[in-house]
C-alpha cells in the first residue's frame, strides 16, 4: 500500500483505502479499480492524495536494464533447481513481469516529478 499524489494514479491502479471529503463521507471505496474518468472526476473534486495497493514506486537500486538484468539473474539462481517444474517456471516469470511493472511505474513517477517541476 502506498500514499501517491493524484497525478501519478494510472488506470488499472487499486484503491487500498476509501476516498473520502474532509466529513468522512466516502466518496469511492476501497477496492475500487482506477479509470481514467474517474481520476480526472478526482482531479475536478480536487483530491490530491490516493492511498493505492502495491509496493512503493520506487525500486530500491534504481530501474536501469542492469538492475533488472541483476534481478533476473537472481531469480534464474534461485529457481536453479526447478528448471524442469513448470508451475515453478511460473512464478519465476510473474516474478520477473513484477520488477519490469515496477520498473515502469518507476519510470512513470520519475517522469511526471520532473514535468511537475
Amino acid at each position: 500500500m502506498q500514499k501517491i499524489p493524484l497525478q501519478l494514479a494510472k488506470p488499472e491502479m487499486v484503491l487500498a483505502k476509501p476516498v473520502t471529503r474532509e466529513n468522512g463521507m466516502v466518496l469511492i471505496a476501497a477496492g475500487t479499480v482506477l479509470t481514467a474518468g474517474l481520476i480526472t472526476k478526482l482531479d475536478n473534486m480536487g483530491v490530491e492524495l490516493l492511498v493505492v495497493e502495491g509496493e512503493t514506486l520506487e525500486m530500491g537500486g534504481g530501474c536501469s536494464e542492469e538492475v533488472l538484468a541483476k534481478k533476473r539473474e537472481r531469480l534464474d539462481h534461485l529457481f536453479r533447481k526447478f528448471a524442469d517444474d513448470k508451475y515453478m517456471q511460473q512464478v519465476k516469470q510473474v516474478i520477473s513481469d513484477y520488477y519490469a511493472r515496477q520498473c515502469a511505474l518507476a519510470a512513470a513517477a520519475q517522469a511526471a516529478r520532473e514535468e511537475g517541476q
